[in-house]
């Protein structure tokens, strides 16, 4: 027999319910955006200052154990969070010196900045030349509407130079010292260069695809065996990998003069066969990548050109969390270190890629990973220490979210908003906006 609760008990508990594990939910009060502030402060000030500096190992594993202690958040609190994680960067984050110049393994790296950044987009112009050769103020040709102009100076004058260590390494701290400084909005960051800024331009496409919002690779030439220069794509053997897979949601612009010799063509005309396969297998992403040859045309502008592609560029905006992306690794891209980059800094290891992370990625290898609703498809080979990253604006949150691969779930649940998920994806790319509060590790 069924015994009825009376009524007023029920309304006593109903009244009662919110209190009751109240002090275990998450909150986001004012102490605890206070408390928020002051961590990021120290965080921000034990970060290096750019990409040439590691950080230390020990200050940044007790910072984190402080994050992490931070607990869960309450949903829907991702900007608030990192409204108060953000307040002290533009102090403590990563800055240059009054005379335009960051401080290097190799010296003081110097640069050209044309205009203010606040809400603003970036335009990174890289400079041509080669051995001995290349202005920073030349590359300043390189503007576009509502932007921000920086023109690094290469730091040594080698042929490629901003695929090298240090080239790359320069740009990435550019790019963060952009936004803690001048504030730039980072789903507008483009890059931009003819020659061997062009080649810079497609090394960072490649590499960094989900930094950028668009990039004009004009006139360069992509690494490639027996080697880069080369007439004919016949003449192609093999493409450097970890480049051109990547670039599936990053809009590009570009081209070559058939008759260029000193960027000669080979590698870009297999560089598009490429991504004409690439197109055919997945018919929803490459889609919006341009790329036009020029007949008798030697090393020089096209008509109309660079007007033309950066009209284009400056429209577009970076698709911040794709619901497909593909992501190739290399591990070690060429140019190889010489003697005095071994002996003065290593080859940046990228283990953010969108909204994945690899704590150990192996070289070549290939992944696949799209969303669809609430699950989650990855294709491919993972190595040890994969993550997912995710966001309310990714997932329907009230909902399990479950992980498959080749056929087998790897996770059924509902992941949890956390400080720590937000602080290390902020800090990951300097990002305001791809930034993330929950995670899954496979």
């Amino acid at each position: 027999m069924k015994t009825a609760i009376p009524r007023c008990l029920v309304l006593l508990l109903f009244l009662l319910a919110p209190a009751l594990g109240a002090d275990d939910a998450p909150k986001w009060d004012r102490r605890k955006s206070k408390a928020a502030v002051e961590l990021a402060t120290r965080w921000w000030k034990a970060r290096p200052k750019t990409r040439f500096v590691e950080w230390d190992a020990s200050v940044r594993s007790a910072l984190r154990k402080e994050a992490i202690a931070f607990g869960e958040i309450p949903e829907g609190k991702l900007e608030d969070v990192v409204k108060a994680l953000w307040k002290p960067v533009k102090k403590y984050g990563p800055k240059h010196a009054r005379d335009g110049s960051i401080e290097t393994p190799y010296g003081k790296a110097t640069f050209i900045l044309n205009g203010n950044g606040r809400n603003k987009g970036l335009v990174l112009g890289l400079h041509g030349g080669g051995e001995g050769a290349g202005s920073a103020s030349e590359a300043t040709k390189w503007k576009a509407k509502n932007c921000m102009g920086i023109y690094p100076q290469g730091i040594r004058l080698v042929h490629d130079t901003w695929n090298t260590v240090h080239g790359e390494r320069f740009i990435l701290s550019l790019i963060e010292i952009a936004k803690a400084q001048y504030d730039i909005d980072p789903d507008r960051v483009y890059s931009m260069g003819f020659s061997m800024g062009g080649t810079g331009s497609w090394f960072m496409a490649g590499r960094h695809p989900d930094l950028l919002a668009g990039a004009i690779p004009a006139a360069g030439v992509l690494m490639a065996s027996p080697k880069s220069q080369v007439a004919t794509k016949e003449e192609v053997s093999a493409m450097q990998h970890g480049f051109v897979p990547n670039v599936r949601n990053l809009a590009m612009y570009y081209y070559i003069g058939l008759a260029d010799q000193n960027c000669m063509p080979g590698t870009y005309l297999f560089a598009w066969d490429r991504l004409a396969e690439l197109k055919a297998e997945d018919p929803e992403g490459y889609g919006l990548i341009r790329f036009k040859t020029y007949p008798g045309l030697a090393h020089t502008f096209p008509p109309g050109e660079p007007g033309k592609g950066i009209k284009h560029i400056e429209q577009q905006v970076r698709e911040t969390f794709p619901k497909t992306i593909v992501w190739e690794y290399a591990a070690f891209p060429f140019p190889m270190p010489d003697a005095e980059d071994n002996a003065k800094t290593t080859r940046f290891q990228k283990r953010y890629f969108y909204w994945l992370y690899c704590r150990n990625p192996r070289d070549r290898q290939v992944v696949k990973a799209s969303i669809k609703g609430n699950v989650i498809t990855i294709e491919g080979t993972m190595t040890d220490g994969f993550t997912i990253f995710l966001n309310d604006k990714m997932i329907d949150p009230e909902k399990e979210v479950v992980v498959m691969s080749n056929g087998m779930e790897l996770y059924r649940g509902r992941p949890v908003p956390d400080f720590w998920t937000v602080l290390e994806t902020l800090d990951a790319r300097l990002d305001k906006k791809m930034v993330f509060d929950r995670r899954i590790e496979l």
